[in-house]
């Protein structure tokens, strides 16, 4: 029972500062149940918009890769909020994520039409995210260098 009430006290004090985090992380995880539920849905595009994707690997593998890479970026994020600080795997997890945002994006560039605005989008706000998760990776070394010093070298 401590396990879940330090979850539930900690993980609302990460959620929030880090919602931008947690959607871009579920529309990924969405993104490969979409391509699993609609299994001929980068072959049928009349516009050809997901020709470079299917040039890099199968529609099945995008969805699997999505859906593992979405998964272990939740994961993190959900360890970062219940128990430690992880900038450092936060920011990995967003610039790795921005790979798939800018595959999209220019997979549709072509297009001109919301698909490749809403991924440009995306991109952006992955990458400021990345920006975020670095500077707080520079807070959590800044304090953890100043602990060492004060310990004396003790930690």
């Amino acid at each position: 029972m401590v396990f879940l009430t330090h979850i539930r006290d900690n993980f609302a004090d990460a959620f929030f500062p880090r919602l931008s985090e947690w959607w871009a992380a579920g529309v990924l995880m969405a993104l490969g149940y979409v391509l699993i539920a609609n299994p001929d849905l980068m072959l049928s595009s009349k516009a050809g918009a997901y020709q470079l994707l299917l040039m890099i690997c199968s529609q099945e593998a995008w969805a699997d890769v999505m859906r593992v890479f979405a998964l272990m970026r939740l994961v993190i994020l959900l360890i970062n909020g219940a128990w430690r600080r992880s900038p450092h795997l936060r920011a990995v997890g967003a610039f790795c994520s921005c790979f798939f945002w800018v595959q999209i994006t220019l997979s549709v560039w072509h297009t001109a039409g919301f698909l490749f605005i809403l991924a440009a989008g995306v991109f952006v706000l992955d990458f400021a995210n990345f920006i975020r998760a670095m500077r707080d990776a520079r807070t959590v070394d800044y304090i953890y260098a100043n602990a060492r010093k004060t310990d004396g070298g003790k930690s």
